[in-house]
């Protein structure tokens, strides 16, 4: 399903009132891969007082405050990633207590604020749905066809384009294209050859 999601995996750090944030942000691609994140930071962390998290992936929606008071750390944190609209993100910030308390507020400010830059370190990018699809054109028509083919996969990302094959009824083409594209492909195809080539999204 299409969404948007982080770029890259990333991490930042800062202090408040002596206590020191930690937050990490990574893509995945299921509730276990965040689970496994989570625990990939409690092992890098473990003399941290708190390893606040949440995640969003689908429909799953989780969070937690790890001991902070209720609602400051882990629903904060979700907010950002839902307020970004981010999608299969999971997002651990771990706090080592500085000897200050920070109250509610500070609290919810400082997990949330550095989520929020370690998400600015990541970037995002658009995840979007790709079918695959198979082109077939009589051998009139190949050069014509792969040329638009290739024209269409210089403009259009992401279009993985496999090595033309022949059969009997001439070109075959292989490729996977964003399904928001394949309208307006299958027009340019039926255009440039006159309705002699076919484009056939694979079962």
């Amino acid at each position: 399903m299409a969404h948007r999601t982080v770029r890259a995996a990333a991490s930042h750090e800062e202090v408040v009132s002596g206590s020191r944030f930690i937050g990490y942000v990574v893509e995945v691609d299921d509730v276990e891969a965040a689970a496994i994140h989570l625990a990939g930071v409690r092992a890098a962390h473990p003399a941290a007082t708190h390893h606040c998290w949440a995640h969003r992936v689908g429909p799953a929606q989780r969070f937690s405050d790890d001991g902070e008071p209720g609602g400051t750390a882990g629903r904060p944190m979700l907010e950002v990633i839902l307020k970004r609209d981010l999608d299969h993100v999971s997002a651990v910030v771990v706090r080592y207590f500085g000897g200050r308390k920070l109250g509610a507020g500070g609290l919810v400010r400082a997990y949330s604020g550095t989520l929020a830059k370690a998400l600015d370190a990541a970037g995002v990018r658009d995840v979007v749905d790709v079918a695959g699809v198979t082109v077939r054109a009589p051998f009139a028509h190949t050069d014509t066809v792969l040329r638009l083919l290739a024209d269409a996969a210089e403009k259009t990302a992401p279009f993985d384009l496999s090595a033309p094959t022949f059969d009997a009824g001439g070109l075959v083409v292989r490729l996977s294209v964003p399904e928001e594209a394949l309208a307006v492909l299958s027009a340019a195809l039926r255009e440039a050859t006159n309705g002699a080539a076919s484009l056939e999204v694979d079962v």
